[in-house]
């Protein structure tokens, strides 16, 4: 008779990491497609889902793991988690800016240069700005600032997690 393995970890936070990139790309299609822009509400819903999801992930591996889960390994977990949503998440974003919606960045680019037209930003810092927005509003540059910011999000989401979910082994000696 063979012994049933628990899952390892990364098996956990994949699957995880998966439903968390595809939940990010379709709310993000839905807000395109809507034409909403981007604003605090729309990011503290996606930190709120990556929460949920994590604690998910949690669950799962301390249910398969005797009900135990170091700190470490929540961190771990989370983290990897997080890995997997962004580059998921970052890959489906490509693909859709780059051909599926190709006027998504220039409309993008048009909104942030009308924000920029308000009463009190000078002609030279909206110049700067612009300059800025516009070497990041590629269809690259929205995968790799988006990667950057999902894993370091990600992590911090991950550390704070974590002190919550940990569960040690109560024969354990401290």
């Amino acid at each position: 008779m063979e012994e049933q393995r628990a899952p390892s970890i990364g098996k956990i936070a994949g699957k995880y990491g998966l439903i968390q990139g595809v939940l990010s790309f379709v709310v993000f299609v839905v807000t395109a497609m809507a034409g909403i822009k981007q604003n605090w509400i729309q990011s503290v819903a996606g930190i709120v889902l990556l929460i949920v999801l994590m604690v998910l992930a949690h669950r799962e591996f301390k249910r398969t793991h005797e009900g135990r889960m170091t700190y470490a390994q929540g961190l771990g977990s989370g983290t990897l988690l997080s890995i997997v949503s962004a580059v998921v998440s970052c890959v489906l974003v490509y693909i859709y800016v780059k051909f599926i919606n190709t006027g998504y960045l220039a409309a993008a680019l048009q909104a942030r240069k009308a924000a920029l037209e308000q009463p009190g930003i000078t002609g030279a810092q909206a110049q700067q700005a612009m300059a800025i927005t516009q070497a990041i509003m590629t269809p690259a540059g929205v995968v790799v600032t988006s990667l950057i910011s999902g894993v370091i999000v990600g992590f911090i989401v991950a550390l704070i997690v974590s002190i919550f979910t940990q569960k040690g082994d109560p024969r354990a000696v401290v």
